[in-house]
């Protein structure tokens, strides 16, 4: 890598004078500009084109030892830094981008942005190619896990900045992606998004202004195409995100993507898999790539070439790249421990309770029996699949969590079938205390673990129950069973826990059955998963792909432990692991539901917090849960798309605002979450420049809400009947009450008038509705409108 501080140092030890652009107290922008008037042609169209010689990086331009530009190494992904094959368990597998949608939280935001960034940093990559920032148009997208808007363009514009600031304040440049409407996977190398302007503007565009309201250094566009025109080579929308929205990176091709040497259209970089951008000319002094020669015949003036340099060049300044000597390596081992208690805390707070019917918390002194049901207890999905993906150096299943939380060994598996099958079911480990008492063993055998010890009560006269400390293999045998031990049961000898926690895999359904029958609660852990290059078949739950041959049904599991725990009153708690929505089929029967989404590696550990309440729940759903496979309504038009072309036909009514128009009762609505305690909502204030209203915890416990803000417009604007405009994570111990205030602009009570090509402030009564989700609303009210302006 080029050392550019060295060479600055070098050459003034040589008696020469430092560079002009290296002058500190410069803006970024005149930096960039001195530095631009020092390079050649061939100079400045090297910025132009990524290349793979900065491998294993998965893309950079190399720098430029004559004038101390560094290397600009580039590397995936959108939710951690993903060093699957090289390094594999070296890098945090974070929370996905839908899971931090889900927290609400612009603090949470800024945590996640900040641990991927000095990540990043240390394995010396200096540009991560994320936040992920597309709204959730197709509840089916493969991609949907990576993107933080959800489908609400306005929870994408707020969460979106503090991730990008968290990011780029480690010195990593941001890169928000995929410009634009990148809705789905199904042909997404041919696909054109048919959308209108007005659509564009008001529900696909804000995310993305939100990135550059942070002062994001780059952009991504996509592969798709945009009302016939590749997006990286679409005038108009190239044109609106530079010179409409005021964008002043750079804007680089996904790999693989150009089609064109497109710098004219908007272009300034093309990554590797294509060579439109390529601006030298070969060895022979001949031509060969498109934009070499659209320079050659003077079609591309240099002044283009400098404009698109000037953007690369900027971002390098302003994250301070001239200004450091590069660090990190790429086998770094960057996990740390506070990067594990940082993903555990993003994690618990990105996870939604959907249902409680008084079951959460869990009270362990109340509970003798807990079973865990499902494969995913013990080896989770935790995240997904393709550039978003990073190998885990480790993953906490919810069987090791839960485990932990109780004080109990995670290598014991409690009443396992397989230790019932040989007449002795292992039991937990107990604290210290829990061995007062032994009176049969002159001192305690010295054992290999509890199938043993259980096995020597079994056996030995008079013993009713043991107590095992793994500490130092001490086995206790007792002839009572008062306190935390195992007690022996009277019919079939076996040596059964007070407090056990066993483990099912579900694939036999009787089995788990009449585990969860004999349980004081059942929580069946699902999933299901997706990935880049592959839309859903479904939003049911499943350990494959969806249908694949072969895979295995969680919703068929949940809906066939449903007579069993109902004949035995056992409360069933079912935990989603997700890439975005899901059906909930069984929601009607379980006392308890919580959506995980995609948490990463300390989701064992998160969960038990939740389910424990060692968390309070605050997370809020980021997209709607619907009641039926396309309960929103979509066409084959409109997905996959018909010959190659998705008509966004639906125009404004994505995701809730669809069912909100057409008056649809989803499964579990956007916004929904609930806590351990309850909100009052009182004294509301409405004005056009924002409301205010009282948030008192009246319940027994410490808690937080997430009050929304809802505004329904004036029948003339022709919008959809309510739209998110504003919210706030609220932390409140019991009893207490705060004044929330929930500010509005102009630009909130505007529409895009495409006629004027400007944001038009409607005229006429305002709706307002506030509370806890887009269907529950504590507080309406209204507000006049009278001033008619531009934005």
């Amino acid at each position: 890598m080029v050392k550019t501080v060295a060479i600055l140092t070098s050459l003034i030890a040589a008696g020469g004078a430092a560079q002009p652009w290296m002058v500190t107290a410069d803006p970024a922008k005149v930096r960039a500009q001195k530095l631009l008037k020092a390079l050649n042609l061939t100079e400045k169209l090297h910025f132009l084109k990524g290349n793979n010689t900065m491998k294993p990086y998965v893309g950079g331009v190399s720098g430029n030892g004559r004038h101390g530009i560094p290397d600009l190494t580039l590397n995936d992904g959108p939710q951690g830094f993903r060093d699957n094959d090289g390094h594999p368990g070296t890098s945090t597998a974070v929370p996905s981008g839908l899971s931090i949608a889900a927290s609400w939280d612009p603090e949470i935001a800024r945590l996640w942005g900040q641990t991927m960034g000095e990540e990043f940093l240390g394995k010396g990559s200096n540009v991560q190619l994320g936040p992920g920032l597309c709204v959730a148009r197709v509840p089916y997208n493969g991609r949907n896990f990576e993107y933080m808007s959800g489908e609400d363009p306005h929870l994408g514009y707020v969460l979106g900045q503090p991730a990008i600031e968290g990011i780029q304040s480690t010195g990593v440049i941001a890169n928000a992606k995929h410009w634009v409407v990148n809705s789905q996977e199904t042909n997404r190398t041919t696909q054109s998004a048919e959308v209108d302007e007005r659509t564009l503007r008001e529900i696909y565009y804000p995310p993305f202004e939100g990135a550059i309201k942070a002062g994001v250094g780059s952009f991504m566009c996509s592969y798709n195409k945009i009302n016939g025109k590749w997006s990286c080579e679409n005038p108009e929308t190239l044109r609106d995100l530079k010179e409409g929205l005021g964008f002043d990176g750079w804007v680089m091709s996904d790999w693989g993507a150009t089609h064109s040497a497109s710098i004219l259209e908007g272009l300034d970089q093309e990554m590797p898999g294509g060579s439109k951008m390529d601006g030298a000319p070969g060895d022979d002094g001949v031509c060969c790539h498109d934009l070499c020669r659209l320079v050659e015949n003077g079609t591309v003036k240099e002044a283009t070439i400098d404009a698109s340099a000037l953007r690369v060049l900027t971002p390098m300044f302003q994250m301070g790249l001239f200004d450091r000597e590069p660090s990190g390596a790429i086998d770094a081992n960057v996990s740390s421990e506070a990067h594990n208690a940082a993903a555990r805390k993003m994690a618990s707070a990105s996870m939604v309770l959907l249902k409680n019917e008084d079951i959460l918390p869990l009270v362990p002194g109340k509970l003798a029996n807990v079973a865990l049901i499902g494969q995913q207890a013990r080896d989770p999905v935790v995240g997904g699949g393709g550039s978003g993906s990073v190998a885990a150096p480790y993953v906490v299943s919810p069987l090791t969590g839960i485990r932990a939380h109780l004080g109990l060994r995670a290598d014991v598996e409690c009443g396992s079938q397989k230790a019932i099958a040989s007449g002795c079911a292992d039991g937990p480990e107990f604290l210290d205390t829990d061995i007062l008492g032994h009176d049969l063993l002159p001192s305690p055998a010295k054992l290999a673990g509890t199938a043993a010890c259980c096995a020597l009560c079994s056996t030995t006269a008079g013993c009713a129950a043991y107590s095992f400390y793994h500490g130092d293999g001490s086995c206790y045998l007792k002839s009572q069973s008062g306190g935390r031990s195992q007690k022996k049961s009277q019919d079939t000898g076996l040596v059964k826990g007070k407090l056990c926690v066993k483990y099912d895999d579900g694939h036999d359904l009787d089995r788990a059955a009449t585990l969860a029958a004999a349980s004081d609660v059942a929580i069946v852990f699902a999933s299901t998963k997706s990935g880049e290059g592959k839309d859903r078949d479904n939003l049911s739950l499943f350990d494959g792909w969806n249908g694949d041959a072969g895979s295995f049904s969680y919703d068929e599991l949940i809906e066939g432990l449903v007579p069993a725990c109902q004949r035995s009153g056992t409360p069933l708690v079912v935990v989603m692991v997700s890439p975005g929505a899901v059906l909930t089929p069984w929601r009607a029967d379980a006392q308890g539901i919580i959506a995980a989404f995609m948490p990463g590696q300390e989701y064992g550990n998160a969960v038990a917090d939740l389910l424990f309440g060692t968390v309070e729940p605050s997370a809020r759903l980021p997209l709607t849960f619907p009641a039926e496979e396309n309960q929103w309504g979509f066409t084959e038009a409109q997905w996959p798309g018909i010959e190659d072309r998705s008509l966004y036909s639906e125009k404004l009514e994505v995701g809730y605002r669809y069912y909100d128009a057409h008056d649809l009762e989803p499964a579990f609505p956007f916004g929904h979450g609930l806590s351990y305690t309850s909100f009052t909502y009182s004294d509301l204030e409405a004005s056009q420049r924002g409301v205010r209203f009282t948030l008192t915890n009246s319940g027994a416990r410490d808690g937080v809400e997430v009050p929304q803000l809802y505004l329904g417009f004036p029948d003339s604007a022709g919008e959809p009947p309510r739209q998110l405009k504003g919210f706030r994570s609220v932390r409140l111990t019991r009893g207490q009450s705060k004044q929330v205030n929930l500010p509005l602009d102009d630009r909130a009570v505007s529409i895009w008038d495409t006629n004027a090509g400007a944001w038009a402030v409607q005229l006429g009564t305002f709706k307002v509705f506030v509370g806890s989700s887009s269907r529950d609303a504590r507080l309406t009210g209204s507000f006049e409108v009278s001033d008619a302006v531009q934005v």
